[in-house]
């Protein structure tokens, strides 16, 4: 069980912030149903074995999430009775799964870089799957469309601060505002990256490989991913603005950042539920062959909160958040051992942000330019020379129970 009573107090925390999402014409919602799942985008799914599976293209907020990835992974695009489809050879398919971990995201954006210059240990040409959570969620929409999007990961994360991600609102601005940071510098930063070229790319693949994201949607408490490469290859006007508020209700830290409002609900951080997903994975009958990037410290940085309200309340998200990456990492690469999937993985170095870091209250910065800028360049060397040095599963496991150890002040052997 993963930590549920930490999810609800922080749902507590969002209520306390807010709930009121950004956008710019309330009396236009944005409707995005090409990128939810069926009746998962309601809550768990029981499907009868023997349900006929819907055509690729029509209407496909109605087929399951694992309807629609068995039909890619096989390639088929006529309808068939699950029972048969599951009696059919399925190819391995080569997964992604990016976490969750705010500045730390800039460790696996360097690594990717680092990775296409790798001879010796060369970076796969596709991923048939990609996903990602929160800062995991930025990163996946340029790993899916290949290393010709190394760069907008560098412009992403190599040196970002909080200028650019975020503005810190004032006293009189937090007394009637949705959060504590206005979010408006990351809107700009993912519009200005998530180009026409990108969407086109996104869509080319959409019959044979998957781009998912995910986030917490506040009715119902359900964590939904959301299908980032259908939504791209649909005929609805405003696909763009879908992709975008996507990405960003992945990204809308709990208290942080204000709920994104997406068709009639608003959406949280996925990583309030899970850091990594891949259960929906398995339910499509599909064999992974599965790469984990964890973007997270072995460290949690030491910090002397004040005691005013809104330091406190980002202070204990922060904790929260940080468990339940750990706590997800450990369920995910668990999972895959138990369906016997390959696992590879690498996590975050254990770096601390410098004192140039420090805010003028004596805490540290969210995204601090020279702490971007170092985890770029450790993900660009771990991955650009010679055989990467991966951990399999029960490493991954290992190194992520050890940090929990040493979160909680335990003796980690």
């Amino acid at each position: 069980m993963l930590l549920r009573p930490l999810f609800f107090l922080a749902l507590l925390v969002v209520a306390l912030a807010g709930c009121s999402g950004h956008r710019q014409n309330p009396d236009a919602p944005l409707v995005c149903s090409e990128m939810r799942f069926g009746q998962e985008a309601q809550g768990p799914e029981i499907v009868s074995q023997d349900a006929p599976f819907s055509p690729q293209g029509s209407q496909p907020q109605s087929q399951s999430m694992a309807q629609i990835l068995a039909q890619r992974a096989t390639g088929s695009t006529q309808p068939q009775p699950r029972a048969v489809r599951r009696a059919t050879p399925v190819p391995t398919v080569r997964v992604a799964l990016f976490s969750s971990g705010g500045q730390w995201g800039a460790f696996s954006a360097g690594f990717m870089n680092g990775w296409s210059a790798n001879r010796s240990d060369p970076r796969p040409e596709r991923f048939d799957i990609v996903t990602g959570v929160s800062t995991g969620a930025l990163i996946a929409p340029f790993v899916f469309a290949g290393p010709d999007y190394d760069s907008a990961l560098r412009d992403l994360y190599d040196g970002i601060d909080e200028r650019q991600i975020l503005r810190r609102r004032a006293k009189l601005e937090l007394l009637t505002a949705p959060s504590l940071w206005d979010p408006s510098p990351l809107e700009r930063l993912v519009d200005r990256n998530l180009s026409p070229e990108l969407v086109e790319r996104l869509a080319d693949d959409a019959a044979t490989r998957s781009l998912l994201v995910g986030a917490v949607n506040l009715r119902s408490g359900f964590f939904e991913p959301f299908d980032l490469t259908a939504m791209a290859a649909s005929d609805n006007p405003r696909k763009t603005d879908c992709l975008q508020e996507g990405l960003l209700a992945s990204a809308a830290i709990p208290v942080a950042f204000p709920p994104r409002q997406i068709s009639d609900s608003a959406y949280i951080d996925g990583a309030t539920r899970q850091g990594l997903f891949l259960e929906e994975i398995a339910a499509a009958g599909i064999r992974a062959d599965v790469y984990v990037f964890v973007n997270n410290s072995v460290g949690f940085p030491d910090e002397d909160p004040d005691i005013r309200l809104t330091s406190l309340v980002g202070r204990s998200t922060t904790i929260i958040s940080d468990e339940l990456l750990r706590q997800s990492a450990i369920e995910a690469v668990s999972f895959a051992k138990a369906q016997g999937w390959r696992v590879r993985g690498v996590v975050a170095p254990d770096l601390e942000p410098g004192p140039d870091c420090s805010t003028r209250r004596g805490g540290k910065a969210a995204f601090c330019a020279s702490f971007t800028k170092e985890l770029f360049r450790a993900g660009f060397d771990k991955a650009s020379a010679g055989p990467i040095d991966w951990l399999n599963a029960d490493g991954l496991i290992a190194e992520m129970r050890r940090q929990s150890a040493l979160a909680r002040g335990m003796d980690p052997s």
